[in-house]
């Protein structure tokens, strides 16, 4: 494992239904990011077709398959700047056709490391993305990029459930990379839950967000965050404006505060089982 990796996250707003547009703007914020020496950007939940899920028509007109056009520019990205891109886009489903996810899906030099699909969907407010067509995902799973470091990817929602995260720390996870677009109404919850999900997994946690208006009048707060595994925000983006943001996490404090407070050690999966078993409501 490097002892240090050098992380950055984003605050970006989108062109809707503009993949082109999204993906020459993310190219430039790439170059940047490894400019100040990133060798991991994390891009907001959509990133590449926008939030834009008002229509089901165009969810499914947006979505590409993985690999594909999207993937083969990002990894020629990676490989240009030797680094690691976690990118939000619609997913064609390549086994069942007819079916898309809200993806995140990380790239490096090697080419695609690891896809994550949504399993958390919102069908609430105006957050209604079954309805919009989107199908969710079933596993949270680790991959390990060239540093040695393991990462989880989660999309949004998906932390609002501590179980995923936990899957994944209890798999080796070091790092938690999360594209989200989280509305301005909920910005409180996301300082909440970013720090405590570092916390109670003794990760990293990296969180990129979509900021201004985009559809429906719902508009996004930005704030990206970089948060140490003892919930210490090691930078932050800025709030309604776009922003980049870097910080360098080191290994020692991984292994610190596991020392310190053994959370995943001292689990007791035994008396945990109604997790799994039972559903709410109890009836």
């Amino acid at each position: 494992m490097a002892p240090r990796i050098t992380v950055a996250s984003t605050s970006l707003q989108s062109v809707v239904a503009d993949i082109d547009a999204n993906m020459k703007k993310a190219k430039e914020v790439i170059a940047k990011a490894a400019g100040r020496g990133a060798e991991v950007i994390v891009f907001p939940e959509l990133f590449l077709p926008g939030y834009a899920c008002g229509e089901s028509d165009q969810c499914f007109e947006l979505s590409e398959p993985i690999p594909g056009p999207s993937t083969e520019a990002l990894v020629t990205e990676a490989v240009r700047h030797k680094i690691y891109i976690a990118m939000g886009l619609i997913e064609a489903d390549q086994e069942f056709h007819g079916v898309i996810h809200n993806t995140a899906v990380l790239v490096g030099p090697e080419g695609i490391v690891h896809v994550h699909r949504k399993v958390q969907l919102p069908e609430h407010m105006n957050l209604k993305e079954l309805h919009y067509g989107f199908s969710p995902g079933d596993n949270f799973s680790v991959c390990k990029i060239k540093q040695n470091w393991k990462v989880g990817l989660a999309v949004c929602r998906d932390i609002f459930f501590p179980e995923g995260p936990r899957v994944m720390a209890v798999n080796g996870m070091d790092l938690l990379l999360t594209l989200t677009a989280g509305p301005t109404f909920a910005k409180e919850r996301w300082e909440a839950f970013v720090p405590v999900r570092a916390i109670e997994n003794s990760v990293f946690h990296v969180m990129a967000n979509v900021v201004g208006t985009q559809w429906d009048n719902m508009t996004f707060f930005g704030g990206a965050m970089i948060v140490s595994p003892t919930g210490v925000f090691l930078a932050r983006g800025k709030v309604d404006e776009e922003d980049l943001i870097v910080a360098t996490l080191d290994e020692k404090e991984l292994f610190e505060t596991r020392k310190g407070h053994p959370f995943l050690r001292d689990r007791r999966p035994s008396a945990y089982q109604d997790l799994v078993s039972t559903r709410f409501p109890h009836l």
